[in-house]
This record gives structure tokens, C-alpha cells and sequence, in this order.
């Protein structure tokens, strides 16, 4: 059946989705920042409610990427939002769709050169050269801590070679979550004829929803035959009509306390390069899937990429105590109409 429209004013009723989706051809840096006299592999960031150490991949090489390893809010000292074990917020994948590239879409730019460039108290870049990068991309992520409890990044990506037979490349995050209410992400969005805030990452008869949620009008990305699909596949019927989405956190990290949940917002400047993931690697005690440890992820896609043509995104994440739904909806319209 195809899905039913509906007018905007219909979509956003009752929400504080005030401003319009903007795409953004051209991005200042968030902030001048002062090159460091000496190459950096680890940098700790800080500001507000918010702090960690942002790792390059060499740092963290155990880990397997680059990103925040620990990473904290001081309302729960000690107790980390993403996994001590893993990486934070870890610019994990690229990939093409290509059966000739499955091996590159697993393992870069993981273990390309990266380098941080230059840093202050609050903010950090993370560079990886183009010629040392597998794809031969060159790409950037800019990292700032902003007071009360906001993280702002800026993500760049120049190809310098044609490597997309199929029309596309793509770009993956992972948040490996320490400890979170629930599986599932909720955003705005739509379910077959349901439209509103929508989960993924629900229990179903067998297993649980995993994969990737693109915008609402775009076709899915197409593979060749033998390519790596893991972070391909999208969801059928789940689709997203604003690109923002949260989860809820478990503050101090124990089930058993309910006056300590966290909501853990991520949101973007654009919509149709977007898409959000959402994988449950991590086991429990009894080997099962730890529904309280999931990876809450997103993809940046460039469609029909240009060599030499510099292309970016902005994303905020935000943690902070979780006051509703319309909470969300009023942080994303916030940050939309302070440009």
C-alpha cells in the first residue's frame, strides 16, 4: 500500500519543530582553534556538564578507531556514556556498495593514518589525509564541548579519485552505549501510515530491529552482488521525517533507580545525506544480546560524489535529564533558527 501524505502542519501539530530543514552548501569552522606544537594522539575536552578524551585510531588502537574514550557527564561521575571497551561517537566506515571494496568497507578509515590537528579546552579536530587514506578521501571531524550539554561536529570528505560505481559513497559513526533504558531510538518520523515519533530497535516475534533508517523520500542505495551489506540495508517501513532522534539513558547506570534517566539527542543540519543506524553487538552475562548496550549510529551519504568537491554536515549531540518528547522537538527547532 502506498504510504498516505500528509500536509506539514499535519506532521508537526503539537510540536515545537518550528524550523524549516535547511541543506547547508557552505560551513564556517566551528571556532579558531590554536595548532599544537606538537602532533597529538589523545587531547581531554571539556566544557559544561560534558568532558572526555577524544582519541586518534593509534591511541586507540586496541579499540580499533578513533573518538571519545571515556566520555562523561558530571551529574554521574565515573560512569561513562559510551563503553570503556570500545570507542565513542568513532568515525567507523566507509563503503560503496562495491563487491570489489567489501574489505575497505570494513576496516577504514578504522586503521588509516589520523592525526589530531589542532585543539583548545573545548574543541579538537581529527584529520585523515587524503593520501594516506585507503579510499583516498580526505576527511575531517571537528569536535566542540558547548556549555550547559552540547557536543557541535563538522564533518568534511574530498574525494580525490573516482571510486563509486554505483553512484554513491557513504560514512558511519558508532556509539557503542555503556548503559541505556532501553534498546530502541525514537524519532520523528513515520511506520507504514503511522506518523509521529517512531522507535527502531523494538523487540519483534524473533529478534529484535537492527540496521539502518533513511529519510522518507529517497530510494535505498544500491550493491553489487558480493559487497559488504551490513550498514546497506534499510529498514522497509520505518522512515524519518526530521533528522533528529534519541535514546534514553540510565544516569548512574542501575536499573533499578528511575530519577536518573538521561536523554541522549542527536541531531543534523540536512536530511536527505542522513541515516540513522542502530546495531546490538554487545552480549550479556548470559551471552544474549544486551538490550542496555546497544550502538547507536548514523551514516552521512554523498550521491553522485564529484572528485575534488568538498562535502559537509553539521550534527549537535545533546545530554541532558530527559523532559519529554516535546523537550527533543524544542532542543532540535533551538538549534535550527540560531543560525
Amino acid at each position: 500500500m502506498k504510504p498516505r501524505r500528509r500536509s506539514a502542519a499535519v506532521l508537526l501539530a503539537g510540536l515545537a519543530f518550528a524550523a524549516p530543514i535547511r541543506i547547508v552548501h557552505s560551513l564556517e569552522p566551528l571556532a579558531d582553534t590554536v595548532p599544537a606544537k606538537a602532533p597529538r594522539r589523545e587531547v581531554h575536552l571539556e566544557a559544561g556538564n560534558l568532558s572526555g578524551r577524544l582519541l586518534d585510531n593509534v591511541a586507540n588502537f586496541e579499540r580499533s578507531g578513533s573518538g571519545f574514550n571515556p566520555f562523561f557527564h558530571s551529574a554521574y561521575p565515573g560512569k561513562p556514556i559510551f563503553r570503556l571497551d570500545y570507542v565513542g561517537l568513532n568515525f567507523e566506515h566507509i563503503f560503496n556498495g562495491a563487491a570489489a571494496d567489501r574489505e575497505l568497507s570494513m576496516f577504514t578509515p578504522r586503521k588509516d593514518p589520523c592525526e589530531i590537528i589542532r585543539a583548545t579546552s573545548d574543541t579538537a579536530t581529527l584529520r585523515w589525509p587524503a593520501e594516506s587514506s585507503a579510499w583516498r578521501i580526505g576527511c575531517e571531524m571537528t569536535y566542540r564541548l558547548c556549555a550547559p550539554n552540547m557536543l557541535d561536529m563538522v564533518f568534511s570528505a574530498t574525494p580525490t579519485v573516482e571510486r563509486f560505481p554505483l553512484g554513491y559513497v557513504a560514512f558511519m559513526w558508532a556509539g557503542y552505549m555503556s548503559r541505556t533504558r532501553e534498546r530502541a531510538i525514537r524519532f520523528f518520523g513515520r511506520a507504514g501510515e503511522q506518523e509521529g515519533w517512531i522507535a527502531f530497535g523494538e523487540d519483534l516475534t524473533e529478534g529484535f530491529e537492527t540496521g539502518t533508517v533513511s529519510f522518507d523520500t529517497l530510494p535505498d542505495l544500491p550493491h553489487e552482488e558480493g559487497a559488504q551489506t551490513l550498514n546497506l540495508i534499510e529498514n522497509p517501513t520505518k522512515k524519518f521525517l526530521k533528522p533528529v532522534y534519541y535514546g534514553l539513558l540510565d544516569g548512574d547506570q542501575d536499573l533499578e533507580t528511575d530519577e536518573d534517566t538521561l536523554v541522549y539527542i542527536l541531531m543534523f543540519d540536512q536530511s536527505e545525506p542522513i541515516r540513522f543506524a542502530l546495531w546490538n553487538f554487545i552480549r550479556d552475562s548470559e551471552g544474549r544480546p544486551d538490550p542496555h548496550s546497544p550502538a547507536w549510529d548514523w551514516q552521512f551519504v554523498i550521491r553522485n560524489p564529484e572528485v575534488g568537491k568538498t562535502y559537509r554536515y553539521r550534527a549537535r549531540l545533546v545530554i541532558e535529564p530527559f523532559d519529554g518528547q516535546e523537550s527533543v522537538a524544542r532542543r532540535y527547532s533551538e538549534w535550527m533558527s540560531g543560525w
